[in-house]
């Protein structure tokens, strides 16, 4: 094993970008390196990867990163590993690849979902005991599609896990599934085994003999090998942590580690993940999985769109193109200046076609704007828009004490109007995180309590940096307490125009 160095390299490898990024052992982002990564798209729904090349571009990075900033390979310390979940990674008996990876986001699977659908009471029972609804995407149904569409693939596989765990044993020449990526929908999250009577159910018992032994986030799953330490420009023998799964990793590293914690990814989805003491079995449309530390785990649950319905005011009443810098600032001191459902506007914010997925799920669900007359401005329409993004992450974030802040990240946290709006809709204090790749940081993190170099109950103040707090005006909390309540009223009295919409979009 190595000497200590003075710093841990985080890697991310999401659907789209590769990131490689140092920090050093107080959480300081040091210096980083992306890559673009490569989707295959086919047959329309149809999304992959070819594992092997997703290894040269991470390397590729790594090198880069090395390079960049001018850290000696003796100052690495560690490495850990973050990326996109779920889909189906496949190696043969001798550690290779067989095919292109199916990736979370592919929709191949989609008739074998509805056709398992038709067992109501099987649905259930996946949901109670690994604590997701199964989707196209998710391993569980991809296995079960492989053996059944490309039997001779299924065979031939000797090792079924996911992104993360395959490029960590390009990493160390080990097999093994991290429990974070694992218990997304292959354990059964109570007694953390594989369900062997749940793959009996669908079929694909067989399949158990291919997943690997299990491993925790921070414990030490191998060591660089020769060949891949010469692939990154590091020296062999670097540790490797367990990692995590990219969304647990990303509220990791926002500092979601206390049980009631919460972190708030306002991006394209607004997602809200919340640590929890104990797995609580329930028909709630959201997702658990296991925390980085062992014992804990992590609740999400988001809603299909937050950022997109502020673009779509954005782009259809502004004209606006290109979300800009420029743009924003000429528009935050307009909003800044209204007040809690300004002009008496309500809005209900699900834009996605898709429906809505969380705190309810409803595909018939759409946008609705409340309240306009003659002397409604696009400013106000703008504002209440943000409004109703900001009320249906509170709705996604009862039951969680209000004394526990919301550790925000997404885009919406670099703004100086959003972060304000979701700490008066909600009533909760709002922290932005300094640093600005936090699955990688996450990942890092993992590293370091591998090295033990933090110990397993943390402070904020020990690995974390906030770039600023905002709390709740008390002037207009209790104003947007009624608001609420009108807009969840008004989210009941839509639901029958919602299907009545979707029959009369079908012909009938």
């Amino acid at each position: 094993m190595k000497t200590m160095g003075k710093y841990i390299i985080g890697l991310d490898a999401g659907t789209t970008k590769v990131k490689a990024v140092l920090f050093d052992f107080s959480g300081h982002q040091i210096a980083d390196a992306s890559e673009n990564n490569r989707v295959i798209t086919c047959n329309g729904s149809w999304n992959e990867q070819d594992m092997d090349a997703l290894w040269e571009i991470m390397t590729s990075c790594v090198r880069r990163l090395m390079v960049h900033s001018g850290v000696r390979k003796d100052e690495i310390s560690a490495i850990g590993l973050s990326a996109q979940g779920e889909g189906l990674w496949l190696l043969d008996r001798n550690g290779k690849t067989i095919r292109n990876a199916i990736l979370w986001n592919d929709g191949r699977a989609a008739e074998l979902v509805s056709r398992l659908k038709q067992d109501p009471e099987l649905i259930d029972a996946i949901k109670l005991q690994i604590g997701s609804f199964i989707k196209p995407g998710s391993t569980i149904v991809q296995i079960k599609w492989l053996a059944e569409n490309e039997p001779e693939q299924f065979e031939k596989a000797a090792v079924i896990f996911t992104c993360k765990d395959f490029l960590r044993y390009k990493m160390t020449g080990v097999i093994k599934w991290e429990l974070t990526d694992a218990s997304c929908s292959c354990l059964d999250m109570v007694a953390l085994e594989y369900p062997r009577e749940l793959f009996r159910r669908l079929g694909i018992e067989k399949a158990l003999e291919k997943l690997p032994e299990r491993i925790g986030a921070t414990e030490c799953a191998g060591y660089l090998t020769k060949e891949a330490a010469d692939a990154m420009g590091l020296l062999e023998g670097t540790p490797v942590s367990g990692g995590m799964l990219d969304t647990v990793a990303t509220a990791v590293g926002a500092g979601a580690t206390e049980v009631n914690s919460v972190c708030t990814i306002l991006g394209t989805t607004g997602m809200n993940l919340m640590t929890m003491e104990h797995y609580e079995p329930d028909l709630l449309f959201n997702g658990w999985e296991c925390h980085m530390e062992r014992g804990k785990y992590v609740k999400g649950m988001g809603m299909m769109a937050a950022m997109p319905n502020q673009n779509w005011v954005l782009t259809e009443l502004f004209g606006v193109k290109e979300l800009n810098d420029a743009l924003f600032a000429e528009l935050e001191p307009i909003l800044a200046d209204m007040e809690p459902g300004e002009g008496g506007l309500m809005y209900l914010p699900h834009i996605d076609p898709s429906g809505e997925r969380a705190p309810f799920l409803d595909p018939t669900a759409s946008a609705q704007i409340m309240g306009i007359k003659t002397t409604t401005t696009k400013y106000q329409i703008l504002h209440a828009v943000m409004e109703g993004v900001c009320f249906g992450l509170r709705a996604c974030l009862e039951g969680i004490p209000k004394e526990h802040p919301i550790l925000l990240s997404g885009g919406g946290a670099k703004s100086n109007i959003w972060p304000q709006l979701l700490a008066d809709c909600t009533g909760r204090s709002i922290r932005v995180c300094e640093a600005t790749e936090l699955a990688a940081k996450g990942a890092a993190l993992s590293a370091a309590m591998m090295l033990g170099e933090v110990p397993g109950h943390y402070s904020v103040e020990g690995f974390y940096q906030i770039k600023r707090e905002i709390t709740p005006d008390p002037a207009r909390t209790p104003r947007y307490d009624l608001l609420y309540e009108m807009y969840r009223s008004a989210q009941e009295a839509a639901r029958p125009f919602w299907r009545q919409r979707a029959a009369f979009l079908k012909g009938r």
